[in-house]
């Protein structure tokens, strides 16, 4: 059967699609199911820092204000913090632990961590009308009241690691939060249906949080196909069945444009810039972010 995403785009396409810098397509409904926090976790080699470091920059792109919170203590190369000068030079707030403390893959939560999840005060706050606008409106602006800023956390990539996760778990009001499930159909424990569900539902009991959202991040890295996307996405369809969990998007690698139509896809698709270097690769141009 084939998946929504089916469909390749031609060359000419492909060009205007690559031209056109799009970060996201068909992203309304995501949006406004959006909540202001939003927890990416997922097993090691998942692509989850990636996602989660790309859906910060794709939601400061649209006015919004972000905190990204790195409470990843298991992968010692893929952290959020290893991009934090790149994330702050966006406006972006990152919440690590200060001096020292930086690097060690200690359970460290920092007190504005606990604060950012807990949300706002019930004081009465004076609101600004930021002006966004949609990737997909044909230039049309819309406005919007937006203040309270998006919370992005980006947990430990396996059971162990998100336990950090359940000592602020209980700050968090269910309405106000959703965890989102990255999930990569070519890595070894997550490649099928019933090992998927084990670690999304591993996370779950760990962190003592609700895992209600998935995310398709189905790659090869520079070998990856169109039917290894729609893989992924015929692996969630699944995940989604019989878990409950909706599938949130489908996140593409920018170079992807050119042979998958990301425009005629049934679900919301994050354009992803790759960021996060292994530390022997070289520094080189990455989506319109130099990484150091």
């Amino acid at each position: 059967m084939n998946s929504p995403c089916s469909r390749v785009a031609d060359a000419g396409e492909a060009v205007c699609l690559r031209q056109s810098g799009a970060d996201w397509f068909h992203p309304d409904k995501f949006l406004n199911e959006l909540r202001r926090v939003n927890v990416f976790c997922g097993g090691f080699g998942s692509g989850k820092t990636e996602v989660a470091v790309n859906f910060s920059l794709r939601m400061r792109g649209l006015g919004r204000r972000v905190s990204v919170a790195d409470l990843d203590i298991v992968n010692l190369y893929f952290r959020s913090r290893e991009v934090r000068d790149q994330l702050r030079s966006q406006g972006i707030e990152v919440l690590i632990p200060a001096g020292a403390l930086v690097n060690a893959d200690l359970p460290i939560i920092v007190p504005e961590v606990k604060g950012a999840i807990e949300g706002p005060s019930s004081k009465p706050e004076t609101r600004m009308t930021i002006e966004t606008r949609s990737p997909n409106d044909e230039g049309r602006w819309t406005k919007d009241e937006r203040t309270t800023p998006l919370v992005v956390l980006d947990l430990g990539g396996d059971p162990a690691g998100a336990r950090v996760m359940a000592s602020v778990a209980e700050g968090m009001r269910p309405e106000d939060y959703s965890a989102l499930f990255v999930l990569n159909s070519r890595r070894p424990f997550t490649a099928t249906v019933e090992t998927a569900e084990q670690m999304m539902a591993g996370i779950g009991a760990a962190s003592h949080i609700n895992v209600d959202r998935i995310v398709v991040n189905s790659h090869l890295v520079d070998e990856t196909t169109p039917a290894v996307i729609e893989e992924g996405i015929t692996l969630a369809e699944a995940l989604a069945q019989k878990t409950g969990a909706r599938i949130a998007f489908v996140a593409v690698q920018r170079t992807m444009l050119e042979r998958f139509d990301a425009d005629k896809c049934g679900y919301t698709v994050m354009v992803l810039d790759r960021l996060m270097l292994k530390p022997w690769e070289p520094t080189n141009w990455i989506g319109k972010y130099r990484v150091q």
